[in-house]
């Protein structure tokens, strides 16, 4: 997923950052230019200033924030709004599969979950991110029933 944000170094410029969910593999743009990476400690993204110097940007990866922070000069600056208390606990909601159903319920509900969050931190309007966010839930927890009910028919 994609996030559009600014920074003081690059007041006229656009930044988005994305992170993939399965390798995790980060790549940022500025405005629309993929940012090519260093090869020293920390992997930092390279951009040039209007004034010609290189820029160095550190990725802070974190669970708390679904798109990581970058780390300028020492000091983070957030990519993405961080999600209040209630989202993350609405967001998991499909995590309860793992404790009635296991292994599987969990992977289930670990998958609902991440689309929840991913759900939760786009920008639409609110009504339409709790609705999204309650039908994954919902069919998360309809697909572990679903698969359950299978395994028990064909074992019978």
């Amino acid at each position: 997923m994609r996030h559009s944000f600014t920074l003081p170094h690059f007041p006229e410029s656009i930044l988005e950052i994305e992170t993939s969910l399965w390798t995790g593999a980060l790549t940022l743009w500025k405005d629309g230019v993929e940012l090519e990476r260093s090869s020293e400690s920390g992997k930092p993204f390279l951009a040039h200033t209007e004034s010609g110097e290189v820029l160095k940007m550190y990725p802070k990866l974190s669970f708390a924030h679904l798109s990581p922070p970058l780390e300028i000069d020492g000091i983070k600056y957030n990519t993405a709004e961080k999600l209040p208390w209630y989202q993350y606990a609405l967001s998991a909601l499909p995590l309860l599969l793992g404790f009635i159903g296991g292994g599987l319920g969990g992977f289930i509900g670990a998958i609902g979950t991440v689309l929840n969050l991913k759900t939760l931190s786009r920008d639409e309007p609110a009504t339409l991110k709790y609705l999204k966010v309650i039908g994954i839930s919902i069919l998360s927890y309809a697909l572990y029933t679903l698969i359950i009910y299978l395994l028990v028919k064909m074992t019978t």
